[in-house]
């Protein structure tokens, strides 16, 4: 532990007790007592409630600040012992980057395959389209009274001219 943290954790502390003192202190009663002669009671003293928000502040940064130094001590823990040991977390760091690729490629691999399954389907599903409406369109002209003037060429002359 650093004493940075320590010093922290010491004002943490303190400013957690300064809050809940201030609450139990500052805090007007819930039901005031009556007035004289039964008139109603007179409004609560509401100064004491202005120290609130500065006390409150106070708590937040004194544990944010013990946050933020816990982060920088594990921080700097991690980069003394990446120097100590510096051929084993350059290996260690290798070692991830080469599961990664693996684990890309397989990835890529099998959106490839999903992809071509893909593909092959919708192509195969064209293509029964394709005959579908053929078949349908060489019915209907079947059925009409006068069945060449029904008939198109399918792809039409496209010379100028023709």
């Amino acid at each position: 532990m650093s004493r940075l943290l320590l010093v922290s954790l010491v004002v943490a502390t303190a400013a957690t007790g300064a809050l809940i003192i201030t609450m139990v202190v500052g805090l007007p009663p819930a039901h005031p007592p009556p007035g004289p002669n039964g008139m109603p009671p007179p409004p609560p003293n509401l100064r004491p409630l202005a120290t609130f928000p500065v006390v409150t502040g106070l708590f937040v940064l004194a544990w944010l600040s013990v946050l933020v130094v816990f982060s920088r001590d594990q921080i700097l823990a991690r980069i003394r012992q990446v120097q100590r040991e510096p051929e084993a977390a350059v290996q260690r760091i290798d070692e991830l980057f080469t599961e990664l690729r693996s684990q890309l490629a397989a990835d890529r691999e099998r959106e490839l395959r999903m992809l071509e399954e893909r593909i092959a389907e919708l192509t195969t599903e064209y293509g029964e389209q394709r005959e579908t409406d053929g078949y349908l369109s060489g019915m209907r002209v079947a059925t009409t009274e006068d069945p060449a003037a029904k008939v198109h060429a399918l792809r039409r002359d496209r010379r100028p001219g023709v």
